[in-house]
């Protein structure tokens, strides 16, 4: 059995187009090492992961197949103790369904999803929602930037839940 330790050494892949917000946001809020892959890259990776995000929520699927990020979600998931999908992505959604493994999933207003963002406001230089996990909610008031980012924020702050961080711990350090 691993312990702890050994569970914070094991990666989280963040699959989408390199360099994002969601991978930057995670590194805040988790103790693992973060890996970013390309889905050529998450085709070729052969290690295993604490978790996988994939980021396709703005990246459009090939005409009647899976994107790249889709199709690198599907296999790095048989590796990974949890797979963090978006239900407002249609290839999220059939992801979830099919039911491979253990899924956390995330979305702007589906009360299926185990996090969900109420009430989205951007107020001067802050992004605001309610983040509803299970019983849990609580206000969320993040830096908007140039260009506000709710999908990025909220992928990073399921990664964080799905694998054990309490929400007002990852909320707070969103914040930051």
């Amino acid at each position: 059995m691993k312990t702890d330790q050994s569970l914070e050494r094991t990666p989280v892949a963040v699959v989408g187009r390199g360099g994002t917000m969601t991978a930057q946001l995670l590194r805040r809020l988790l103790p693992n090492p973060v890996v970013e892959l390309t889905p050529c890259q998450a085709a070729f990776y052969e290690g295993r992961c604490r978790a996988v995000v994939v980021e396709n929520y703005d990246l459009p699927p090939s005409p009647g197949g899976l994107s790249g990020c889709a199709a690198a979600r599907w296999e790095l998931s048989r590796r990974a103790g949890v797979t963090v999908v978006g239900l407002d992505d249609p290839e999220g959604r059939r992801f979830a369904a099919a039911g491979g493994g253990e899924v956390y999933a995330y979305s702007d207003g589906r009360p299926q999803a185990d996090l969900t963002a109420k009430n989205v406001r951007l107020r001067g230089d802050r992004l605001e929602f309610e983040a509803l996990a299970g019983t849990e909610l609580l206000r969320v008031r993040v830096s908007a930037g140039e260009e506000p980012r709710l999908y990025d924020h909220l992928a990073a702050l399921a990664g964080a839940l799905a694998l054990g961080v309490p929400l007002k711990e990852a909320a707070a350090r969103l914040e930051q």
